[in-house]
């Protein structure tokens, strides 16, 4: 069989089939699926190296499934930054590696047995879980039931399972240690709602740089915010503007909530940094283009997604280890933080 044989069967183009073989972007993960099944099932061998017969026969199908709730992961989700960007390399790197992908999006409440049934009617080889919202009982009940899983984007201390997530301890500590060596040391905290175990590990990352520096956490004020959602601040507004006066920092547990508090200051007349110092998390693409320029912590979804893959290639040849991977996050430095150490007398 040749590549235009499958392109016919497949009703796409020549180029088309060559981008799904080559595990190239450019074409949908359904019709991708679609050609590879054919080309295995007619022993087709590319003629091309970067694509070997055996490759053919390793292919996995990997599922992702987003749990849906008010508050944390809503049903347009993969609209929000970060979960976009997270789909597109999740979506990339699958490509890449020559496995497909299938995604389903459950009620929170209904994900083991939503679950169950998707894998009864249509098996995959992993399961990727995106578990932001998740709570201990939830991860503990699918990992029991499905071998080959990966739960991204939290942790799970008392339960032995695959998880994948960024350092938010370290990446909350070497932002707080950042501002405090920009001479803040009344810095305000804005803690996002609901919480997530994001948001608990980000808090104690916040408070061990406190600690090393010998700042007491009661001098920090807190305040509270929708923590995925990007608005002007309305609600408790002359609370909130207080809250602004009463520190020259601000700490903010992600991208979503620092850009609201940017924009809601703006407004007010109060710009950042020359009013107040703020800096994020997550690193999101609004967080280059807000006025001004948010300094944040930038979460390597590239790298969390690359690992969870290869837990995933590896739990289809056999009994390993579970893992829990923690991804270092790093400081990006931009134009939201303002250096108010005292200059040097000469």
């Amino acid at each position: 069989m040749k590549l235009e044989d499958i392109a016919r069967i497949a009703n796409v183009s020549k180029s088309a089939a060559s981008l799904a073989l080559n595990g190239k972007p450019g074409v949908s993960e359904t019709k991708r699926a679609e050609i590879l099944k054919i080309a295995k099932e007619n022993d087709y061998v590319p003629l091309r190296k970067h694509v070997k017969k055996e490759d053919l026969q390793n292919l996995l199908k990997i599922r992702f499934v987003a749990c849906t709730n008010e508050g944390v992961i809503s049903k347009d989700y993969d609209q929000l930054p970060f979960f976009k960007e997270l789909l597109s390399s999740l979506s990339t790197e699958v490509s890449f590696h020559g496995h497909s992908l299938s995604t389903n999006t459950y009620p929170k409440e209904n994900l083991l047995d939503d679950l169950i049934k998707s894998e009864g009617n249509d098996p995959s080889d992993g399961i990727i879980v995106l578990g932001t919202n998740l709570t201990y009982h939830q991860i503990g009940q699918i990992n029991k039931k499905f071998k080959n899983l990966v739960i991204l984007d939290t942790h799970c201390n008392n339960i032995n399972c695959n998880t994948v997530t960024m350092n938010n301890y370290l990446g909350a500590f070497t932002a707080t240690q950042h501002l405090i060596d920009m001479g803040h040391t009344t810095i305000g905290y804005i803690k996002g709602t609901p919480r997530i175990n994001n948001f608990h590990d980000r808090r104690s990352g916040f408070k061990e740089a406190l600690k090393i520096n010998q700042i007491k956490i009661e001098d920090s004020p807190v305040f509270y915010l929708p923590g995925m959602e990007i608005s002007l601040i309305q609600k408790k507004y002359e609370q909130f503007l207080d809250f602004t006066e009463s520190c020259t920092a601000i700490f903010c547990e992600d991208d979503y909530i620092a850009i609201s508090v940017i924009k809601t200051l703006n407004k007010a007349k109060r710009p950042v940094p020359s009013s107040v110092s703020v800096i994020g998390f997550d690193d999101i693409s609004e967080s280059r283009v807000i006025y001004p320029e948010l300094s944040t912590v930038h979460v390597p979804i590239k790298d969390i997604i690359q690992e969870a893959i290869s837990i995933i290639e590896r739990g289809t040849q056999g009994n390993f280890a579970k893992k829990q991977v923690f991804v270092n996050a790093s400081l990006v430095l931009r134009d939201s933080v303002k250096n108010i150490n005292l200059p040097r007398r000469r």
